[in-house]
């Protein structure tokens, strides 16, 4: 006789018949199945499939204790959705609406005793087949899957990658060493970790953060390089970096471009409604912008500018918090003093980049 096509498959047989059970399993064993099991105590074979799963189920309907319907409605709660594991449901009862009921209750296909052991093999072969079908499909979507994943996180690593390099463009004009960027980038990230936002929020301000002056690359060298104070009109010039860096951003699909024209346009608005370019206040600032803010004022003051000589760490957390509920929204300044009470702030003396 020919071994069948999948030999080794396990099939389990419940049937309250003894006879039933020793007659299917010698058939199956007889074609060459290797891997039968079979139990009289429906509930002794439901508790089998705590260890082990089968390929194929054969199963009586009336049965005490537990009947079939009772054993598939059990069998259906522990199977994921994308599971087929095909059960053959028999039965002494042959009315029609024994079997539509079998089939509405999970079973795959239906054989009326006495059974026809010809036709009871050819149904077990179709239903092995396409048990073994679908665990080679799912075993083909999870490679495609992990190969999507892959694919996007190399990506997104280089979307990353490019936002980062072109928000240093514009720093690199007025900062020599071009990490103001970065530097803003990391305490946005502290700050909205410390407020408590999300995670994937937190690495999305982290990662938009350093395109807060992205608008600075249409400004004229003599009012971006200027030593000394800006007059009226240099001032003016100089707000337009904000409306700039947001148009340069705006039209992106994706939510990390989105939240950087976000913060570029409003990383300038105040909470006390006298920033620019929109005169915002209070709570119609996005926290993204508030957060940015912060750090860029704080991380301004606290390192040399051209237009200024880097202040004390102390003496800048001092303004920062005068400007509490002034200039800044107070919740973030207090957070601000927590990470440095904490110890948890990147100082220019230091030379690690906190873990985030």
């Amino acid at each position: 006789m020919t071994e069948p096509a999948h030999a080794d498959a396990s099939i389990l047989i419940v049937d309250d018949e003894e006879s039933i059970v020793r007659m299917l399993s010698r058939a199956l064993q007889t074609a060459g199945y290797v891997s039968v099991s079979g139990f009289t105590d429906s509930i002794q074979a439901l508790a089998h499939l705590n260890s082990s799963t089968p390929d194929l189920i054969v199963l009586d309907i009336s049965m005490p204790g537990m009947t079939g319907y009772d054993f598939l409605n059990d069998l259906s709660q522990r199977l994921t959705p994308d599971t087929f594991l095909p059960v053959l449901m028999v039965s002494g009862l042959s009315e029609s609406e024994t079997r539509l009921q079998a089939l509405q209750a999970g079973a795959n296909n239906f054989l009326t005793k006495p059974i026809d052991i010809k036709v009871f093999l050819a149904h077990v072969r179709s239903l092995l087949e396409t048990r073994f079908m679908s665990l080679r499909l799912n075993e083909v979507r999870g490679v495609l899957e992990e190969l999507v994943r892959r694919r996007t996180a190399q990506l997104q690593q280089a979307h990353h990658e490019i936002l980062d390099r072109l928000g240093r463009v514009a720093e690199y004009r007025d900062d020599a060493t071009g990490q103001h960027t970065e530097r803003v980038g990391q305490l946005c990230g502290l700050l909205a970790q410390e407020l408590g936002l999300p995670q994937e929020r937190v690495t999305l301000v982290m990662r938009t953060a350093p395109l807060h002056d992205l608008g600075k690359v249409a400004i004229a060298d003599a009012v971006l390089l200027k030593r000394g104070p800006f007059d009226d009109a240099e001032r003016e010039t100089m707000r337009r970096h904000s409306a700039l860096g947001a148009k340069l951003l705006s039209g992106g699909t994706s939510e990390l471009v989105q939240m950087a024209e976000e913060i570029a346009l409003f990383h300038h608005e105040r909470w006390d409604g006298l920033g620019y370019p929109c005169g915002l206040e209070s709570d119609e600032i996005p926290m993204t912008a508030r957060i940015v803010s912060v750090a860029d004022a704080f991380d301004a003051l606290i390192h040399v500018r051209p237009y200024k000589a880097a202040w004390t760490v102390p003496d800048a957390l001092a303004e920062i918090e005068r400007e509490r509920g002034g200039q800044f929204d107070p919740e973030v300044v207090d957070a601000l003093l927590r990470l440095s009470h904490g110890g948890r702030l990147m100082l220019p003396e230091d030379d690690h980049t906190p873990v985030i």
